[in-house]
């Protein structure tokens, strides 16, 4: 697939989970992803790459098996990591604070739909890319009206369907990245590109490489 034309192909493209499972991280990053999606919770007494299994968090932590975040960033080789928090305890916002200054470059985006998550880590993380996530036109509501949080995150993370001209209008007034999840099927990803997203994210291969530095000639 190809972008609509007169469009951009810098739109970012971003490889939803990917790096829960590293043969997938790998499948993206042969396919252009500009940025890997990594879910990030607390298993074994470190940082993992997944999501907390309902209704048992505490009992999946235990026994996850699959990669650690280093694994994970590791094998992202040099691409743009972006973590996407799935916890908010402030030891767990500790760890990942650790984690990012041990690992200077490239500087991670970090998404978290916790307000008090991002508050805390815009003092600790400096550099990295603090993402609200929005699920809901609630969540949207409150983000727009929330001064302080808008002066501490560098964007939305938001649910495709919630993309609108004029959220957009609003964010990119403040300098605020929009990125729009989770799209895997090309007339949502021309409706977001003409609206003027600044990333995609998706599972789709065809999609990151439309959206990669040649997808547009062809």
């Amino acid at each position: 697939m190809a972008l609509p034309a007169g469009t951009s192909s810098r739109v970012l493209g971003l490889a939803h989970n990917a790096g829960n499972n590293l043969g997938t991280l790998a499948a993206a990053v042969r396919s252009g992803a500009d940025v890997v999606e990594i879910d990030v919770m607390s298993a074994h007494g470190g940082l993992a790459a997944g999501r907390e299994q309902q209704p048992f968090p505490g009992l999946a932590r235990r026994l996850f098996r699959g990669p650690s975040l280093e694994q994970a960033w590791e094998a992202a080789a040099g691409t743009t990591v972006k973590l996407d928090l799935r916890q908010s305890e402030r030891p767990f916002l500790d760890q990942v604070a650790a984690f990012v200054a041990a690992h200077a470059q490239p500087r991670p985006m970090i998404s978290s739909s916790d307000r008090s998550a991002l508050l805390y880590l815009h003092q600790r993380v400096p550099g990295a890319t603090l993402l609200a996530s929005v699920s809901n036109p609630a969540a949207v509501q409150r983000a727009r009206a929330d001064e302080e949080l808008v002066a501490a995150v560098r964007g939305l993370s938001a649910f495709h369907g919630l993309v609108t001209p004029d959220l957009m209008a609003w964010a990119h007034a403040r300098h605020l990245l929009v990125l729009a999840w989770t799209v895997d099927d090309g007339a949502t990803v021309d409706r977001l590109v003409h609206l003027g997203v600044d990333g995609v994210t998706t599972p789709n291969l065809a999609v990151l490489r439309a959206l990669g530095p040649h997808g547009s000639d062809g």
